[in-house]
């Protein structure tokens, strides 16, 4: 059973998330300036984890799915955290996952798209 993070260690996690989500941002700017296609791109994974390097493959249009859900993420496989998410897909290159309650409410806060 997932231990429950206390919101110290979430809003930390959250930072770090958040942090990875920009720079893809404007990865994924780069990208559309192509136009929509099915060219695989190198997105950052955006876990927690601020020590990550790793990187994703996969199309802005599938970037641009995940994004259209502002608690949603892309990861590495094996990168999610259960206490605060949950896996809603799995390919072999990535996973997207779906934060959960108070993480789901920072990220949506946090959303780089968000109007001020």
């Amino acid at each position: 059973m997932p231990v429950a993070m206390d919101n110290r260690q979430q809003a930390h996690h959250a930072a770090n998330e958040d942090l990875f989500r920009q720079i893809n941002e404007r990865i994924e700017d780069v990208a559309s300036e192509h136009g929509p296609d099915e060219h695989r791109y190198e997105f950052l994974c955006e876990c927690s984890n601020a020590d990550c390097t790793l990187r994703v493959s996969l199309s802005s249009t599938a970037y641009e799915s995940v994004r259209r859900d502002p608690a949603q993420f892309v990861l590495a496989p094996g990168h999610e955290l259960p206490e605060i998410e949950v896996v809603a897909l799995r390919t072999k290159d990535y996973q997207v996952v779906r934060k959960q309650g108070e993480a789901a409410e920072v990220a949506t806060e946090e959303d780089p798209r968000r109007g001020p």
